[in-house]
């Protein structure tokens, strides 16, 4: 294992603790925007099923970035590792989860749902990959979230239908920005690299918030 300089070092920690704090900060504005996503629709009188969608997609997220920032607070623990898997598949839950509104609430059933129990088996598949080799490719990885993120290119055609053109093409901006955050993410010699990445993410995931809540309110 090298020897870490103190510039190294000074690096590392600022880099975990700027990690950290992105997505600390990502936890409070989906805590927050969840609650008022749920709570509208309560007094909406949605019916169970809708609620349902609603709370995988809320829960997921908060899930997804609550991990990502205990993994980047601990990363230097001997519970780093186990916060990494965590880290790593709440990315598939993240998906899963973003895609359940669109899936069971706002496309034809014939087409929403082979999509969504597709990403389903695709979650279930990258967790248990992570299970055995999280972090060794992170490349591959990778691929698997972004091929997971537009798999619902399939439906365009009944998104553009079913979405207002406003919520159509937030869906669109906030899988851009994602898959962007992605391409950054790959680049090792890009200093603060993971810093951008949280932020892209951030970006995708209001941006689709917005859309679905347009959708519904």
């Amino acid at each position: 294992m090298p020897v870490l300089t103190n510039e190294n070092r000074r690096y590392l920690i600022t880099y975990e603790t700027l990690n950290a704090v992105t997505h600390g900060l990502g936890v409070l504005a989906a805590v927050v925007g969840a609650t008022l996503l749920l709570w509208e629709s309560m007094h909406a009188d949605f019916d169970g099923f809708t609620m349902a969608a609603l709370w995988i997609y809320a829960v997921s997220i908060i899930t997804f970035l609550l991990a990502s920032t205990l993994f980047h607070a601990l990363v230097f623990t001997k519970a780093g590792k186990v916060f990494q898997f965590l880290d790593h598949s709440g990315i598939y839950l993240v998906i899963l989860g973003s895609y359940t509104p669109y899936t069971w609430l706002f496309l034809p059933h014939n087409v929403g749902w082979p999509i969504w129990g597709t990403i389903l088996g695709l979650t279930i598949a990258g967790i248990i990959y992570d299970l055995f080799f999280v972090g060794r490719w992170p490349w591959v990885s990778v691929l698997i979230y972004v091929v997971m993120g537009w798999l619902i290119i399939l439906a365009f055609p009944s998104l553009h239908h079913s979405l207002t053109p406003f919520a159509f093409n937030l869906l669109l901006a906030g899988g851009i920005t994602y898959t962007l955050g992605a391409g950054v993410y790959l680049i090792p010699k890009l200093p603060m690299s993971h810093v951008y990445w949280h932020l892209f993410v951030l970006g995708g995931a209001a941006l689709m918030y917005v859309s679905i809540f347009s959708m519904l309110f």
